[in-house]
């Protein structure tokens, strides 16, 4: 199905009126129902439907915002408390020895 469909000049082809009405159709079609890459200052630009990426990826994202929420801030917010949380945990054979308060011991029997 095209996406865009404009009826055919059947006659009059030296017609001014059917050719503008042909253009105009063409304008109105191409303002309201495409997303744009670089959109006028002002002019919408959202999305109306989900897009289908046919599992290809988005590259070069500078942010992924979700429900208001940045998802890029959030992933190294966790991973950087997870970072700070691994890097308090000691497995040993020995027994837990010196440390600070919150560190983390797990003694391993062999």
């Amino acid at each position: 199905m095209a996406k865009i469909t404009i009826s055919d000049i059947a006659s009059g082809y030296a017609s001014t009126t059917q050719l503008n009405n042909a253009f105009n159709a063409l304008e109105a079609e191409l303002n309201n129902k495409v997303l744009y890459r670089d959109v006028p200052s002002g002019e919408p630009n959202q999305m109306e439907q989900d897009l289908d990426m046919n599992g290809n990826n988005i590259i070069n994202v500078g942010d992924i915002e979700v429900g208001g929420v940045n998802v890029i801030t959030e992933m190294q917010s966790i991973y950087d408390d997870y970072e700070a949380l691994t890097s308090r945990v000691t497995i040993s054979t020995s027994s837990p020895s010196g440390g600070t308060d919150g560190d983390i011991w797990f003694k391993v029997s062999v």
